[in-house]
């Protein structure tokens, strides 16, 4: 597998990946991948693609993918201007239910953990290496631009939450059936 920088051409690709990694995956109808994208992937590739990351197969296809934001004041207010509002008309539930995490995230920043991400790969190609390739071309990215920390949330019983104790991320919070993990790459002495 080869990690590179998103591209436009990639969009559709992961999108796709994130319904088929989703408890969603056998019910991918416009809404649920309406739903599911406008609040898992759409902001970060349409406002924050220079800290996306692929991994590719030997075709040049994303299998997998690392989607963060670095900019919270951004990621609220389109959030809540141009994602929300859709989740809204299609899934008030998942609406209610996202929106009122997006309340209790905030206070992440807060701590300094000012990035958040998101992380899939396809079931075939999922690995600890890739994983840790994928978090470690971002957490590079981060580092350069110098961005003191970032979270994520991760569900309790996720078989993911090895590699994120492994690569140094701590457990900072807990959500209903969630773990918050957060890694500082900075810290203000």
């Amino acid at each position: 597998m080869t990690i590179r920088p998103y591209q436009k051409k990639d969009f559709r690709y992961v999108q796709d990946i994130c319904v088929a990694t989703s408890k969603y995956a056998d019910n991918d109808t416009p809404v649920t991948r309406a739903t599911l994208t406008a609040v898992l992937c759409d902001y970060y590739l349409d406002n924050q693609s220079d800290y996306c990351f692929v991994a590719v197969d030997d075709n040049d296809i994303p299998v997998g993918y690392v989607l963060c934001s670095v900019d919270r004041d951004d990621y609220e207010e389109k959030m809540t201007e141009l994602y929300l509002p859709l989740l809204h008309k299609l899934n008030s539930s998942e609406y209610f239910l996202y929106n009122a995490q997006l309340k209790v995230t905030s206070r992440y920043v807060r701590m300094g953990y000012l990035a958040h991400m998101h992380i899939h790969m396809l079931e075939q190609y999922e690995s600890e290496e890739l994983g840790t390739q994928l978090i470690s071309t971002l957490e590079n990215k981060l580092r350069e631009m110098y961005v003191e920390g970032i979270y994520l949330v991760c569900g309790e019983k996720s078989s993911a939450r090895a590699l994120y104790d492994k690569l140094g991320y701590e457990d900072i919070d807990f959500l209903k059936g969630s773990v918050v993990y957060g890694k500082k790459f900075f810290t203000e002495d």
